[in-house]
């Protein structure tokens, strides 16, 4: 019962308008938010350069392609 009357008591100055404690809860959320931006931006940025890493390689893809048939065609039009 002890150890519950001093908990309580470490817990006298939560109180919502109190400075001393709202000022490290702000801190710790403008933190927080700042880095899920951060991860979020570093997602989009990874998934933009994988979808131009890709249409890259189709096109040089498509290249190689039509490259390949047109020796094909000048290999059996001589």
């Amino acid at each position: 019962m002890l150890n519950f009357i001093t908990l309580l008591a470490a817990f006298d100055n939560l109180t919502p308008m109190n400075w001393e404690v709202i000022a490290p809860a702000l801190n710790f959320l403008w933190q927080g938010l700042l880095a899920i931006f951060v991860v979020i931006g570093l997602i989009i940025v990874a998934v933009k350069l994988t979808a131009f890493v890709i249409a890259k390689c189709d096109e040089m893809k498509k290249r190689r392609e039509e490259a390949a048939n047109e020796t094909e065609n000048e290999q059996g039009n001589s």
